[in-house]
């Protein structure tokens, strides 16, 4: 009995890591154009959600429909932005780092602040980009909203997510075969993690409507952190 139960665990697991290499790879095929990363890191970021709400395991299935829905302009400005601002962000730390000059300290504190701030509203707005049902807010609304929430949860969300982040663009520099490992897909995973409590307050509070679709469910479907029953992908 033991040994069955155990089995089926292992194959939960391995099936989940399956789904999640699956939903990386693909992720970085269509994030190869650039032009295409903002909806593809938000199409993802749907997938996952609904992986973890519904135990829909065929991910990648999922981020090809995600995919075609956000499709957009407003997409692309909404993610794309905020990712232009990090990457900038990354590259002045990157910059002022090798300088001892009170002027370099002090654009590395900007830099690293941006990056900070940035990275953790991402994972608010990702998911708020990808609700069908949400609040259609202009896109100055949703960036200023996302970095409320982020500055809000500085300690639990947007720091926590600079750091990886920042560690896995240095070592994709150095190798990009690294992304390979699943890293991206992970990252996802784990903003719409912490992001989770942050959305549940704002709709608590009236800032959000109660979308079914941004929140996770905790015990729900078969996401990468929780025993999955199948491994398909496609």
């Amino acid at each position: 009995m033991t040994m069955r139960v155990f089995g089926t665990r292992l194959t939960g697991a391995l099936g989940a890591l399956f789904n999640v290499l699956a939903l990386n790879l693909v992720l970085i095929l269509a994030s190869l154009p650039l032009i295409t990363l903002p909806v593809s890191l938000a199409a993802a970021s749907a997938a996952l959600g609904e992986w973890g709400r519904t135990g829909e395991d065929r991910v990648v299935r999922q981020f090809l429909i995600e995919f075609r829905r956000l499709w957009s302009a407003r997409t692309m400005l909404g993610a794309g932005v905020p990712l232009l601002a990090a990457m900038l962000g990354l590259a002045e730390i990157r910059y002022f780092a090798g300088r001892s000059t009170v002027f370099s300290a002090a654009g590395l504190c900007l830099g690293g602040g941006a990056l900070i701030v940035t990275a953790g509203a991402l994972g608010y707005l990702l998911p708020l980009l990808a609700d069908e049902t949400g609040p259609r807010l202009p896109l100055l609304g949703l960036w200023s909203l996302s970095a409320r929430l982020a500055a809000k949860s500085l300690f639990t969300v947007a720091i926590p997510a600079a750091v990886p982040a920042a560690g896995m663009a240095i070592l994709a520099a150095r190798d990009p075969a690294v992304l390979l490992l699943g890293l991206p897909a992970f990252q996802l995973y784990a903003l719409r993690r912490m992001a989770g409590p942050g959305l549940r307050r704002a709709a608590a509070d009236g800032v959000l409507p109660q979308s079914d679709s941004l929140l996770p469910r905790a015990g729900v479907g078969s996401g990468p952190g929780q025993q999955g029953q199948g491994v398909s992908s496609g």
